[in-house]
C-alpha cells in the first residue's frame, strides 16, 4: 500500500480550503441553529503547508436565532444546504442570555503532515 506524500496532504489541504467553506452552529444535542458561510462572517485560515484549518466565528446575542439558546457544537459542510457532515466538534457548552452576548467559536481540522 502507498502513502501519501508531503505533495498529496498539501494537495488534500487545498482542496479542503477551496470547498469546505460552512460551519454550522448547533445544540449540545444536536439541534442546529445557524450555518454560516464567509459571506456570514466565517473566517477560514490556513494555508496548503499548514497542518491545522481554522474555522472562526463569532456569535453575537443579538442575533435572534441564537436568543436564550444554548450552543455546544460545531460541525464543517462542504455546502450551504448539505446533510452530509465533515467533521463535528463538542465543547462546553455556552447559553446566550442577552443581547449583550458574544461567542467565538474556533474549530480546527488537522491534516497530516509528512516530515
Amino acid at each position: 500500500m502507498a502513502e501519501i506524500n508531503q505533495y498529496g496532504y498539501q494537495k488534500i489541504r487545498e482542496f479542503i480550503l477551496a470547498n469546505w467553506n460552512y460551519l454550522e452552529v448547533r445544540t449540545p444535542t444536536g439541534t442546529v441553529l445557524k450555518r454560516f458561510g464567509t459571506a456570514d462572517g466565517l473566517v477560514i485560515t490556513g494555508t496548503g503547508t499548514t497542518q491545522t484549518i481554522e474555522y472562526k466565528v463569532v456569535i453575537s446575542g443579538s442575533d435572534a436565532k441564537f436568543a436564550n439558546q444554548v450552543v455546544g457544537r460545531s460541525v464543517v459542510f462542504d455546502s450551504a444546504t448539505g446533510i452530509n457532515a465533515i467533521a463535528t466538534e463538542s465543547f462546553t457548552s455556552f447559553t446566550f442570555e442577552s443581547a449583550d452576548d458574544e461567542l467565538t467559536i474556533i474549530h480546527k481540522l488537522q491534516v497530516p503532515q509528512v516530515l
